[in-house]
């Protein structure tokens, strides 16, 4: 097994970038959880992912512990990749980002199936809930404070890490129209991702963005223009001579917001051992709160094993 990977500075939205990794090990994870799969060859004949490409994203996820590699059954040639309980808590990242690929990425010639809620038998629709009120969490109710230095840690970690390839993103439905697969044409990539948890944090004008990032201009330049053109930024102008402009949160944006909340919690929970950077409070109640995962139709906490899948798979194993 690979040694456990172990987390870079900056808060635990990044800190969840940096483990679980990009849009496959998302859909790795996605076939996991919902369908129970295991073995190489049917992540990879599910996903239509190249051998490389699983290869990888399997070492990465075993690495940080969301999955653990074992001997397959007695007398099999193969192993098998299990769930852990880390990798099983992923649920909550996975489900908000089906919620907004539900709400914004339609496409009217294909009908995407729905998960449903086991406990009222209703369409599932991912509502984060503050655990002090129990109001949904709204990106312009919720209050942060970054803990010092967050920032530098993350700048650097940029700076002197290793180069990211881009995941592919026009691939990720090659075997099935997926809420999730679209979700993540916008955010499965490493710097998309963290120029919107920027943009979450008040970031708005380029030169911010790369000096908090520590990222390269031209790829800046090309995360900015793709989140204009899908509608999660808006440009603006803010200064005529010379002309400069700051990148602001559409709708659409805003709406993403439970996606990096899921991941700042799961993060917070498995990965900075209780030790937050990014401190949040809720304007509605004035408290610190952890976001609750509930099902929007009935108000109730669900976890997976109250959510059937939205799409056909193998039979879950227990």
């Amino acid at each position: 097994m690979p040694p456990k990977r172990t987390p870079a500075g900056g808060d635990s939205v990044f800190r969840t970038i940096d483990v679980v990794g990009d849009a496959w090990s998302w859909l790795v994870l996605r076939e996991a959880i919902f369908h129970g799969v295991r073995r190489f060859n049917d992540f990879r004949v599910r996903l239509g992912i190249a051998r490389e490409t699983l290869r990888t994203r399997l070492e990465r996820l075993t690495a940080g512990a969301l999955l653990e590699r074992r001997p397959g059954p007695e007398g099999a040639a193969f192993s098998e990749y299990v769930l852990t309980e880390r990798g099983r808590d992923f649920f909550a990242c996975l489900a908000t980002a089906m919620r907004w690929g539900d709400r914004w990425r339609v496409d009217d010639r294909i009908k995407l199936p729905k998960a449903r809620h086991v406990g009222c038998g209703r369409p599932f629709e991912a509502i984060l809930r503050c655990s002090e009120c129990g109001k949904e969490l709204e990106a312009r109710a919720v209050d942060f404070t970054l803990a010092p230095g967050a920032r530098a840690e993350l700048r650097r970690s940029n700076e002197h890490g290793q180069r990211h390839r881009g995941p592919g993103l026009h691939l990720l439905e090659r075997r099935r129209a997926c809420s999730i697969a679209r979700t993540l044409q916008v955010i499965g990539d490493r710097w998309s991702g963290l120029v919107i948890r920027e943009s979450f944090l008040g970031t708005r004008r380029f030169d911010d963005f790369q000096e908090r990032l520590g990222i390269a201009s031209n790829v800046l330049s090309e995360r900015l223009a793709r989140l204009v053109e899908v509608r999660i930024l808006a440009k603006r102008p803010y200064h005529d001579r010379p002309r400069r402009h700051e990148y602001r949160l559409t709708k659409k944006g805003f709406d993403l917001y439970p996606v990096p909340l899921a991941m700042l919690t799961w993060g917070d929970r498995w990965l900075s051992a209780g030790r937050s950077r990014l401190l949040l409070s809720h304007r509605s109640c004035g408290k610190r709160f952890t976001a609750m995962l509930t099902c929007g139709r009935c108000g109730n906490m669900v976890e997976r094993d109250d959510i059937a899948p939205s799409v056909a798979g193998r039979s879950r194993r227990r």
